[in-house]
């Protein structure tokens, strides 16, 4: 009988001990999921998947199927008025923090429209401008009362001196140039002397376009709109001139 007893005992424990590594196993991996957010990252996966597939077939398969991402930096604080998809918590004491929030924003944004080598627009024979608004971003208050503004020369120089793989900066990853004098080619360069405002919110947005030139039925003349984060307003959305928004709102 006392052996009996002790059988019993030995499963009670060996089931107590299974119990224990099973709840840290469950507690393990929600800090990973949460810690990887694979929600953001499936839906940047998802845009990415479809922009290769319609390129594959220019227009004649698949659609697109990409969603903005709205984006809270936050210094420890919510973003008030704002429903995001992604928080990205940084110290307001490291500049290089959000400066490396926003520019990996931006390079996600790039990814995942093709980077330059895909026609995602299809067989459109009219021509136009297509844009895909990757983000909507905004600050929370502590980031406003710390970080009350970012000029435009700070983040592209962090661009420009920071590694995106050990053999490429991000300045180049995204635009194509190794120094900001070169952005006299792109739009872009006319606000390099501007400040990104923490109290208001901003759109990182790419595209492609393609003019109308006829050549055996086909349509040439494909331009890339390079990446740009601009105070999200209705003047700055015209000034880019978008006949087309391909994103959907998430």
């Amino acid at each position: 009988m006392k052996i009996e007893k002790s059988k019993k005992g030995e499963l009670t424990t060996q089931q107590i001990i299974m119990i224990i590594i099973l709840i840290i196993s469950f507690v393990v991996l929600l800090y990973f999921i949460f810690r990887l957010n694979p929600g953001e990252t499936s839906s940047k996966q998802i845009c990415y998947n479809s922009v290769a597939l319609v390129g594959k077939g220019q227009g004649l398969t698949g659609s697109l199927d990409c969603k903005t991402n709205y984006l809270c930096l936050s210094g420890g604080d919510n973003c008030k008025e704002f429903n995001p998809t992604t928080t990205v918590k940084v110290d307001t004491t490291k500049k290089d923090e959000v400066l490396k929030a926003l520019t990996d924003e931006i390079s996600d944004c790039w990814w995942m429209f093709g980077e330059g080598k895909i026609d995602y627009m299809g067989s459109s024979f009219l021509g136009g401008e297509v844009c895909g608004i990757c983000s909507i971003t905004k600050f929370d208050g502590e980031m406003q009362k710390q970080i009350p503004s970012i000029s435009y020369q700070e983040l592209y120089d962090y661009m420009r001196t920071t590694k995106k793989t050990e053999s490429e900066v991000y300045l180049h990853y995204i635009y194509s140039v190794n120094t900001l004098d070169a952005f006299k080619d792109f739009y872009l360069a006319n606000y390099l002397g501007n400040k990104i405002d923490t109290s208001k919110e901003y759109f990182i947005l790419t595209g492609i376009s393609k003019k109308p030139v006829w050549r055996w039925f086909t349509l040439t003349g494909v331009n890339n709109i390079p990446v740009t984060i601009l105070e999200k307003t209705t003047e700055n959305y015209n000034a880019i001139g978008c006949d087309e928004f391909i994103t959907k709102a998430s």
